[in-house]
C-alpha cells in the first residue's frame, strides 16, 4: 500500500497543474452548456405567444415563403437614380453603400407603393444627409440619343388593388418618407402621393397583448414626430398627418385641399402641372405659403 501511495503521490505532484486545468475548462464547459439552455429557455418565455416569423429572422425562408421582391436601385446617368418597388426589409442596408457621398448633388425617381417602415424612414434618413433631389413624374425621362432612361407607371400598387389604379404613379406610405429626404422635392404631372400612419402586422395583432401595442404604437409615433423635425417638416399639420390618417386608409395629396389647409404645399418644393396646378417655393423653401399660380 505504501508504494501505491508513494506512486500516486508523485503521479498527483507531476500532474497537478494539468488535472487542475482539466477541471476548470470542465466546470465552465458545463457551466456554458446550463447557460444557453438557460438562455434559450428565457428567449423562449419573452417570445412566448408571439409569432415565429416576427422574431426568427430565418422562419420565412425555412418555411419556403418568398418575400416580395424590394426596392430596385438603379443609376440611370450621371446624377439620376430611381427607386421603384416594393420597400423590403434589408433595402436601406442594401442601398446605403450605393448612394453618392462625395457631395455631389444627384436625383432619385421615386415610384413605390411603400412596405417597410424601418427601411423607409432609414433612406430617408441617409438622403437628408446628403445634396439630393427627390422627384415623382408621371413623364418617362429620354436621353439625348433616344433611349428611354426612365418609364413611368409600371410599379403597381398591391396585388389585389383597384382596377383604377393601374398604371398609376405612386408614392405612398413609407415611401412618403423617402420623398420628404429630399431637399428639393418634385412632384410632377398626375401622380399620388399617398400618407399615412404606420399599422400593427395582422399576424401580431391577436397574439400579444393590448397594452404591448398601446406602448409600441405610442413610441412608433413618437419616432415619426422627431424625424419629420429631422427632415425639416415644421408644420404641425403635415406631421400629424403620418400618424392621424387611419393605416387602412390613405391620404392622396391634392392641390384642392391647398385652399383649406395651406401647409401641405410645404410637402413638396416644386409643383409641375401637379394636377393642373403649378408652383415653386420662393429661394428661401419654407418662408412662402404655395398658391395656385405661376412662378
Amino acid at each position: 500500500c505504501g508504494e501505491y501511495y508513494i506512486m500516486f503521490k508523485s503521479f498527483f505532484q507531476e500532474t497537478k497543474w494539468f488535472l487542475l486545468a482539466t477541471v476548470i475548462l470542465g466546470a465552465i464547459l458545463i457551466g456554458n452548456i446550463y447557460y444557453w439552455q438557460w438562455e434559450d429557455q428565457r428567449q423562449a418565455r419573452a417570445n412566448e405567444g408571439i409569432p415565429e416569423w416576427i422574431w426568427n429572422p430565418d422562419y420565412l425562408e425555412d418555411q419556403g415563403v418568398v418575400e416580395k421582391p424590394g426596392l430596385e436601385f438603379k443609376k440611370l446617368s450621371a446624377q439620376l437614380y430611381s427607386m421603384t418597388g416594393n420597400i423590403a426589409v434589408g433595402d436601406c442596408e442594401k442601398i446605403v453603400p450605393f448612394l453618392p457621398n462625395d457631395g455631389t448633388p444627384f436625383t432619385v425617381i421615386l415610384e413605390s407603393p411603400g412596405g417597410s417602415l424601418v427601411d423607409g424612414v432609414c433612406l430617408a434618413a441617409h438622403l437628408k444627409q446628403r445634396n439630393v433631389v427627390t422627384v415623382v413624374r408621371d413623364t418617362p425621362i429620354v436621353d439625348d440619343e433616344g433611349k428611354t432612361l426612365y418609364e413611368p407607371g409600371l410599379v403597381g400598387f398591391s396585388d389585389d388593388q383597384p382596377a383604377i389604379m393601374d398604371g398609376k404613379v405612386i408614392c405612398a406610405s413609407s415611401c412618403a418618407f423617402i420623398f420628404l429626404g429630399g431637399d428639393y422635392r418634385y412632384l410632377i404631372g398626375d401622380v399620388w402621393y399617398g400618407i399615412h400612419a404606420p399599422r400593427t402586422p395582422e399576424g401580431v395583432q391577436g397574439s400579444i397583448s393590448k397594452t404591448a401595442i398601446e406602448t409600441q404604437a405610442y413610441r412608433t409615433a413618437t419616432g415619426i414626430l422627431m424625424l419629420l423635425d429631422q427632415l425639416g417638416v415644421t408644420h404641425n399639420k403635415i406631421k400629424y398627418l403620418f400618424i392621424q390618417v387611419p393605416s387602412t386608409s390613405m391620404y392622396w395629396l391634392h392641390p384642392r385641399d391647398f385652399g383649406v389647409t395651406p401647409e401641405l404645399g410645404f410637402i413638396a418644393t416644386h409643383y409641375r402641372d401637379f394636377w393642373k396646378f403649378n408652383f415653386e417655393q420662393p429661394v428661401l423653401v419654407g418662408t412662402g405659403i404655395p398658391d395656385n399660380k405661376e412662378k
